[in-house]
């Protein structure tokens, strides 16, 4: 049942829509002011989003390239590239005639040859069996490294209405799902990539956002172990934080530690723009795109890339084309 509702929703959303925008501009048509005629246009605009959004705009999939430099950056680390995928919302985007949309997105980042690839956080909706219906497309995902996940917000399956235990249970079903495509998932902890005689350091951490979102995420954990300079809040070699909600890169991750670049997702750019206009950036500071902070006693500035996400809360996408982001490192003397 609840699968039938998921497939007809846009169709129901259209339909509706549709029926309103007619009646809507019918009643402004009979008005005897100008004016009133004149808004007869408005339930035609809102007509058109709504269809619009729920098929091409949602189709589309950007690839956004992105240059990361710094002196910092090994020598054999110059030239790596890293995928950034965020908030798939596998069942609330991919279910119906929107499921072949993960196989083509697969098939975009695998033909970029990745040396790593991030999963920052919110791979499902509401339940890890959203997840687990696309198993065959994420274990496909491949990258010289490996790929990486975090937790996000909706992975704790909080929207369900869950007991504690069971949603303990739930909770551990989405870890489990993840390490069954092959991922390696980090929950609050750090380990190395090594290339030859040079290494950079990967630090993950569960979902951290202001509240009402969980704040689960533990950077000091996640660092234990890791020399980190008290003068600059800087590991001793270049280093990676994957981290779901932006808000954790002020808030949390930077008064302890100052990563090199820092994976996020969470915003969505609201799924929506309109002549470059989002609303979302009335709720947070840094919601798409890459945004700069300087290191002190360093020749570098740290990188933090919010991306908009591959999928979203429902099938729909209006000036907000879904993304996959592509950073190379490049050494700078």
């Amino acid at each position: 049942m609840l699968n039938t509702i998921k497939i007809l929703m846009p169709s129901i959303i259209i339909a509706t829509v549709l029926i309103l925008s007619i009646w809507s501009a019918y009643k402004l048509l009979l008005a005897k002011v100008l004016w009133k005629k004149c808004l007869a246009l408005i339930p035609f605009l809102l007509l058109y989003i709504i269809v619009y959004g729920f098929t091409f705009g949602f189709w589309q999939l950007n690839i956004k390239e992105v240059t990361y430099e710094s002196p910092d950056i090994p020598e054999a680390f110059d030239g790596y590239k890293i995928v950034q995928v965020t908030d798939v919302h596998s069942g609330g985007s991919f279910w119906g005639p929107y499921k072949g949309l993960v196989k083509s997105g697969v098939e975009k980042i695998n033909a970029l040859q990745p040396d790593l690839i991030c999963m920052v956080g919110d791979m499902q909706n509401f339940l890890p069996s959203e997840l687990e219906e696309l198993k065959e497309e994420m274990s496909s995902l491949k990258a010289k490294d490996g790929v990486l996940s975090v937790m996000g917000n909706h992975d704790y399956c909080s929207y369900s209405g869950f007991s504690p235990a069971r949603q303990a249970k739930e909770i551990e079903r989405t870890r489990n799902t993840h390490r069954s495509f092959g991922w390696k998932i980090l929950v609050n902890e750090h380990f190395y990539l090594h290339r030859g005689s040079d290494s950079i350091l990967v630090v993950g951490e569960e979902n951290w956002g202001l509240k009402p979102f969980p704040q689960n995420g533990d950077i000091k954990k996640a660092l234990e172990g890791v020399t980190i300079n008290p003068a600059t809040k800087t590991a001793n070699t270049f280093s990676l934080c994957l981290s779901h909600d932006p808000n954790a890169w002020k808030h949390h991750i930077m008064p302890v530690f100052v990563p090199n670049i820092t994976l996020a997702g969470h915003t969505h750019g609201a799924q929506f723009s309109l002549f470059g206009w989002c609303p979302i950036q009335y709720v947070y500071d840094e919601w798409g795109g890459e945004f700069y902070a300087p290191m002190k006693n360093k020749n570098s500035e740290a990188l933090l890339s919010v991306s908009t996400g591959f999928g979203g809360n429902l099938p729909f996408r209006f000036g907000m084309p879904r993304e996959v982001v592509v950073i190379t490192l490049k050494k700078v003397k």
